[in-house]
Order: C-alpha cells, then structure tokens, then sequence
C-alpha cells in the first residue's frame, strides 16, 4: 500500500513544480515585474519632480561648494531619495501594477483559457505569491537598511527636507523625558554627540513629595549608557531638609535615559537603523517607546505586504468583468476600494505610534485583514 501513497506524493509534487515554473506562471511574473516595475517609476518621476522642485538649489549650492559637477551630486542625492519613496511607495505600484496585469492578462483571454482548461484558483494565483514573496525580500530590505542608511547619507549631504528636520542642532525649547519617579527638562543638542544643556531634573515627581531638584548648565554622556555628568551643578535636597539650592560641582547620575534618546530626537522610529530603533525600544515608557515599536514590527512583517496586496489586486480584479465582457465603471470602483484598504495599513500604523493601539496590533491587523479578505475572495471563486 505504500506505492500509491509515494505515487500519490510524487505527482502533486509534480504538479506543484510545473506551477511553479510552467510557461504560464513565469509570463504572468513577466508581466508583473515589468508592470509594477512602470507604476513605480511614474510614482518616483513625479516624487523626484516634486523634490527638486524645492531641493534643486541646494544641490546646486552644495556642487559649487565643492566643487564638483552637477551629476555629483544629484545623482547620489536622487539615489537616497529613491531609496525612501520605494519604501513608501512599493506596496501602492505593487497593488495597481498587478492590477494593470490581470486587466492585461484577461484582454488577451488568458485567464479565460486558462479557466475553462480547468485551472484552479489557487493555480491561477501561484504566480502572484511568488512575485510577491520575492518583492517582499526587497521591501524587507528597504525598510530594515536601505531607507535609514539614505535618510543618513542625506543628513550628511545637507540637502533636503530631512536634512533640515534631522539635522544636529540644538532645539528652541526644553523638552520634557518623563520616566518613573523622574522628570527630566532642557534643551536637547541632536547628533553624534549628544547633550542637554539648562537642565533641570526632579526625582519624586511620582510621590507625593518631591526629594530632589537638580539643576546644571549642561548635563553629558556618562561612561555607561545609563550615567550623565551635570556640570557646575546646584541640588536642593527638600528630603534632607534643605531650604535653598547648593553647589555640588560635577555630578554623575544614573537616569532613565539613553544617548540614542537624544542622538535621534524627534527622528521618526522608521527612519532609525535598527540597533538605534531596539535600544529606543528597550526604555519602557520613554515618550518615543510605541513609535519604536511599531517601527520594529514594521519591519518584523513589511516582508509580508507585496504578497498580500497582490493577492488582493488579482482577487478584485476578477470580480471586475460581467461575463466576457470588461465593466469598466465596477473596475474603477474596485481600483478604488484597493487603494483605501492600502493606505489603511498606514492609518492603523500612525495610531500605534501615538499609542493609540498595542504596536502588534496596529501592525498585525490590517495584515491579518488582508489575508482574511484574500482567502473569502479566493472561496469564493473555487
């Protein structure tokens, strides 16, 4: 009885290669990759002319600075900014690029044929999920390295927007690091070497009296992680009885708070290289704690968005045709519908970083909506 069973197991094997890699399956690829490869690239042209727009006499200036031809310096500059757009812009080409396929596909009656041959869903679909899970690799890419190591390298050009927002520099006001019983204010200097400066740090704010107030002109990176040094700094012990505030010269002190927290300070947690983002990560309660989270699931999952908006370009665009004949206005409502659950993903992303919702579930669920929607699509055709 065994012979069957292997017979059995070898012919779906089989099976499952010539899906993998039959002529269909690798012309349907074809016309995804050169579909959404041209979806992608209007979106960069039209982000490119938008960018240098604003950004074009600042590479200009930079180029006669150092002195250097103008390609020198714009085309790194539109390299890094591509690196950024693709990351944003990947999984709206990914929908309507197979979307522009399957319409494709179905006008020179493939997917008729290919139907009435008896093909199953699910085959017809096989070449979906390979495309998407090798474009899923890329976005992994993009989003866990390329797009931080572009975002840095246009810091350091000094041209764009992100140079001006994620410059180093010192902020205009004194912000507020909040941890535990201690409170934290001053103004904040951005960048490899990160410090404060008119610093004022309460311990016991979470008591019901406060202990301690101390104040320094600046306050540096200690020797560990955890430790900063006040300078010329003055404490008012109110738990010792003290009434007035005293010299005490350098201080060393342990504090809920770590380089990183100032190095990207307001740099949104995406933009982070990931051993920046997981020690952002790892201060529970710190005000940028979520946005580094679901920065960090972001990445756990991106890999899995090509797939799943594929999937769903194909499903919808199945439902777009009134026997042999194409309804346009329905495609057109369908396309619609696509594009609001894309951006969706997005929205639910924004309120896990303003913690709105637990970071898995601001990641996960539209993930797992998706892959709901696919699956009901896809019974619904078997």
């Amino acid at each position: 009885m065994s012979l069957p069973a292997r017979s059995t197991l070898s012919e779906r094997a089989d099976r499952l290669a010539r899906a993998l890699t039959g002529i269909a399956t690798r012309r349907a690829i074809r016309d995804y990759v050169i579909l959404v490869a041209l979806m992608q690239f209007v979106l960069l042209t039209v982000g490119w002319a938008v960018d240098l727009a604003s950004h074009m006499p600042a590479v200009r200036r930079v180029a006669a600075a150092e002195d250097l031809p103008l390609y020198r310096v714009l085309l790194p500059y539109l390299s890094y900014r591509s690196a950024d757009m693709l990351a944003r812009m990947l999984p709206m080409a990914t929908f309507f690029g197979v979307f522009a396929a399957e319409i494709l596909r179905r006008g020179r009656l493939e997917t008729v044929i290919f139907t009435t041959g008896g093909a199953s869903p699910m085959r017809m679909l096989s070449g979906v999920v390979i495309f998407g899970l090798v474009l899923g690799v890329f976005q992994y890419k993009l989003e866990r390295d390329w797009r931080p190591a572009a975002v840095e390298a246009q810091v350091k050009m000094e041209i764009g927007s992100y140079a001006h927002r994620f410059g180093s520099r010192w902020t205009r006001w004194h912000p507020w690091f909040v941890s535990g019983d201690t409170a934290i204010r001053g103004q904040v200097f951005r960048g490899e070497s990160p410090a404060m400066r008119d610093v004022l740090i309460f311990v016991g704010v979470g008591a019901s009296d406060l202990r301690q107030v101390y104040a320094a002109d600046r306050m540096d990176p200690g020797p560990d992680p955890r430790q900063w040094v006040l300078r010329d700094a003055r404490l008012w012990d109110i738990a010792a009885g003290a009434d007035r505030n005293q010299p005490v010269g350098d201080v060393t002190l342990t504090l809920d708070l770590i380089p990183e927290q100032l190095i990207h300070f307001q740099i949104p947690g995406f933009y982070l290289r990931q051993d920046a983002l997981q020690a952002i990560a790892s201060m529970r309660g710190a005000p940028t704690t979520d946005e580094a989270d679901v920065a960090i699931w972001r990445r756990y999952t991106i890999w899995l968005l090509p797939l799943l908006t594929g999937l769903l370009a194909a499903n919808l665009t199945r439902r777009g045709y009134d026997g042999r004949r194409i309804n346009i206005p329905r495609l057109i409502v369908l396309a619609l519908v696509g594009y609001i659950a894309v951006i969706s993903i997005k929205v639910l992303w924004a309120v896990g970083e303003l913690g709105g919702l637990p970071a898995p579930v601001a990641v996960c669920s539209s993930l797992v909506g998706f892959a709901l929607i696919n699956l009901w699509l896809t019974w619904r055709k078997l």
